[in-house]
């Protein structure tokens, strides 16, 4: 059907037939006009399968039945494409109850009472029929043919159409099962919530809240039964790459099937996720239902690269929206150089910085490999589910790096050579751009797995009780997001920053503590230019290409407990094929930076405060309030976010901790802090 026409035949002229539509009856080919064809006098009731331009057309038509069944079949020559163009049936619930809300009151009067229904497929199987069945008091009519009930069928355009009438024939009663058969494997075109409750009421389809309604209501009640064969999800994938006009449509179709369905193991089919699964994904369902944010579009300045399952490569979109193959193998020599340029950017961060220390180098190096990974990150995802059998355990892989310093550390720096290194010509994105509602939501649900990367995220986002940031959105998209998907890769002042340990849990986070020398600024952004100048994607074209032949011989590319065990094993490789020594910042394992930043925090707390920490028989810690100082409620739950979530037994009105995990904790003994304990009351 197509939707654009739907609601566009407001006025329509006096039909008649013609020359291009053959009427045969009786044996004959007779000149029939349409309310011979219809004849109200004699019929009193109306079942129509076709496919319909307009409804109102239909309407129109034969408005002057008394019972009108309407079952939407697909239009010719939609055939192949039919599967898609029912799912956007299907899934366009806005457009459904927009079709509603656009017919007149008596109509909608005559929808409730169930005198006229407009009826679609719920399986997406093509109908593809054209059946008319007339019947009245004494006589009873069926008429077959080519011809679909529209305006261009039936009026003096040019079409030839073909249409055989049959008055009370036998063959009457072989189409009326035949319909019966076709409608019972269809339901209401119209939500069936709106159909009873809101008669006459407008009804606000940018409301996501609507949409979501009547999604769980059609689930929940069995209306909507939706298998998708491999085959199926296949071609819509295809579809949404190579579609033209329609592509923005067709694009969210897939992304909400995405959403919406899970893998059956017993059939290999995609099938509708029970309701109580549905809800707890109902921030990203909403996001999908009310259709791709336009700003977001216009924000998202990443390159498209879409991962290849036949062969796990990756395949990058070009500016005249062709796909070329990006990963690829390079020289040694042009590996060489980039590596050398990768040790000389993190150099800087040694040479050109306050403390003469490794661990900020280090820590640069972990979000490369993060990066390096992250196109594969959501297919470790679904691995490690498959593998486990546990669909729990996809909360383990993180899809947040986090990039945590104070002002002067090169954090954006580092993000900004991370943007190059993946070959991306725009620049990454800041948070102000994407501080939208359902912006980031968008960003997630893509095909596109080139990361988000967004530089100086406030650190209240990581608090927010919103729908659609903080806690509800970083538990949203780690638990449930599967399937293709990006990362999201950001930087984020530490000074104000704490999460919840629900958040810490599903993010991998990095703190930058070492600044730039402000005395060496002009120095070492040159040095830095003149790197990011030469700096290009030719070897994270190289790195994909050497894991996608990894997974194809089923080696072993992540673990469960380092997802960037093959980064680490691939940069090994690199060093000794361009015979380079491994350097002393190479990471090797991964980092627990948040839980240590909170052991450093509460043991100056616990050494400078000793004597507000009431250390008890009981195994417990009572926590003086003059350790939280004067506080606000928000600064409480700040300091209070870095103690280990088991640690604490009452955090309201007092504080009160585990003694045990408490001490471990910051690394002090229990017995020693209770007898310094003791002997400072002495």
């Amino acid at each position: 059907m197509k939707s654009n026409e739907q609601f566009s035949l407001f006025a329509i002229e006096e039909v008649k037939t013609n020359r291009f539509l053959y009427v045969v009856k009786d044996n004959e080919a007779k000149d029939m006009a349409l309310d011979e064809l219809f004849d109200v006098s004699k019929f009193t009731r109306i079942r129509a399968v076709s496919f319909v331009a307009s409804p109102k057309f239909f309407f129109k038509m034969t408005k002057d039945f008394e019972e009108i069944q309407l079952i939407l079949g697909i239009e010719d020559g939609h055939v192949a494409g039919s599967f898609i163009t029912g799912l956007q049936a299907l899934l366009a619930i806005d457009e459904r109850i927009n079709l509603f809300q656009s017919l007149p009151e008596e109509v909608q009067e005559r929808i409730r009472a169930e005198r006229y229904q407009v009826r679609y497929s719920k399986k997406n199987d093509p109908i593809h029929s054209k059946i008319y069945l007339l019947d009245g008091k004494e006589d009873k009519r069926v008429m077959l043919g080519s011809a679909n009930f529209t305006e261009q069928a039936f009026s003096q355009r040019k079409q030839y159409e073909e249409l055989l009438v049959f008055d009370n024939s036998p063959l009457f009663e072989l189409y009326d099962r035949r319909f019966n058969e076709i409608y019972e494997e269809t339901v209401d075109f119209v939500p069936e919530k709106y159909k009873h409750n809101f008669i006459g009421e407008p009804i606000n389809v940018a409301d996501s809240d609507q949409l979501f309604e009547a999604l769980l209501e059609e689930v929940t009640s069995g209306k909507v039964y939706t298998e998708f064969t491999e085959v199926q999800i296949e071609e819509l994938a295809e579809a949404s790459l190579h579609a033209n006009l329609n592509t923005e449509q067709i694009e969210s179709v897939k992304q909400l099937i995405e959403v919406i369905t899970k893998k059956d193991r017993k059939t290999g089919n995609h099938i509708i996720l029970p309701p109580a699964q549905l809800d707890k994904k109902s921030i990203t369902i909403k996001s999908k239902l009310s259709r791709l944010n336009k700003r977001t579009e216009e924000v998202d300045t990443r390159g498209f690269i879409e991962y290849k399952d036949s062969n796990h490569l990756l395949y990058k979109k070009a500016e005249g929206e062709n796909m070329f193959l990006f990963s690829k193998r390079t020289t040694k020599e042009a590996l060489s150089e980039q590596l050398k340029l990768i040790h000389a950017f993190i150099e800087a961060y040694k040479t050109y910085t306050v403390q003469s220390s490794t661990d900020t180098q280090t820590r640069i190096f972990e979000a490369i490999l993060y990066a390096f990974m992250s196109a594969h990150i959501w297919k470790i995802r679904d691995h490690y589910v498959l593998e486990e059998g546990r669909e729990s355990v996809r909360r383990n892989i993180p899809l947040f790096l986090v990039l945590a310093g104070r002002t002067s550390s090169g954090k954006t720096s580092a993000l900004e050579f991370i943007n190059l290194l993946l070959g991306n010509t725009q620049s990454y994105l800041s948070y102000e751009q994407i501080n939208k509602k359902n912006m980031i939501v968008d960003l997630f649900y893509t095909s596109n797995v080139n990361p988000i990367l967004v530089d100086e995220v406030d650190s209240k986002f990581f608090t927010s009780t919103a729908a659609d940031k903080g806690e509800r959105l970083i538990k949203d998209m780690t638990n449930n997001l599967d399937s293709k998907h990006p990362v999201f890769i950001c930087t984020t002042n530490t000074t104000n920053f704490d999460a919840t340990a629900q958040v810490i849990s599903r993010i991998y986070y990095l703190q930058i503590d070492n600044t730039f020398d402000k005395q060496k600024q002009a120095e070492s952004s040159k040095f830095l230019g003149d790197i990011m100048s030469e700096v290009n994607s030719t070897l994270y074209q190289d790195f994909t290409d050497r894991l996608a032949d990894r997974i194809k011989h089923h080696d072993v590319f992540y673990t469960s407990e380092d997802y960037l065990f093959i980064a680490r094993e691939i940069f090994k490789e690199y060093h000794e094929e361009c015979e380079l020594e491994l350097p002393k910042w190479f990471s090797t394992q991964k980092f627990d930076d948040y839980n240590e930043r909170g052991k450093k925090i509460w043991r100056e707390l616990f050494i400078s405060n000793k004597e507000a920490f009431d250390v008890r028989n009981d195994n417990t810690v009572y926590v003086r309030s003059e350790v939280l100082g004067k506080r606000t409620k928000r600064e409480r739950e700040e300091i209070i976010n870095y103690l280990p979530p088991e640690s604490i037994l009452e955090d309201n009105t007092v504080l009160i901790l585990n003694k045990e995990i408490f001490m471990a904790f910051i690394n002090e003994s229990s017995n020693n802090s209770f007898w310094r304990k003791w002997f400072s009351y002495s």
